[in-house]
């Protein structure tokens, strides 16, 4: 039995080395553009940022997602976004009269942060 602890304690080192150590792989951003979804906490947003959404429990539709699954016009709830922020997914919410072009800003944005 001691003989095979020995081994045991003498093969672990050895094994270590003999693994080459790789990178770890770099995970993509992941990004969410939304809109309010009809909701009267619009101005607890402007106040708040995402904590206005939490605190407002209003819709937010997607208009724009990079490396997240969700599709153009899913809903999610302030807190989802919280939630999905916490978890790393730079979430951004654009004004109701957004153009094309705040879809461009906010996708730059998100993308171009390191």
């Amino acid at each position: 039995m001691t003989k095979l602890v020995l081994a045991l304690l003498l093969a672990v080192p050895l094994l270590a080395q003999q693994q080459p150590t790789q990178p770890a792989p770099q995970q993509e951003k992941q990004c969410l553009t939304v809109v309010n979804a009809g909701s009267h906490a619009f101005r607890n947003i402007m106040l708040g940022g995402i904590a206005g959404a939490v605190i407002s429990k209003a819709q937010y539709k997607v208009i724009d997602s990079v490396n997240y699954p969700a599709h153009e016009g899913q809903k999610f709830h302030g807190n989802d976004l919280q939630t999905m922020q916490t978890a790393g997914v730079h979430v951004t919410i654009v004004d109701k009269t957004y153009t094309q072009e705040d879809v461009a800003k906010a996708r730059t944005l998100c993308t171009d942060q390191e």
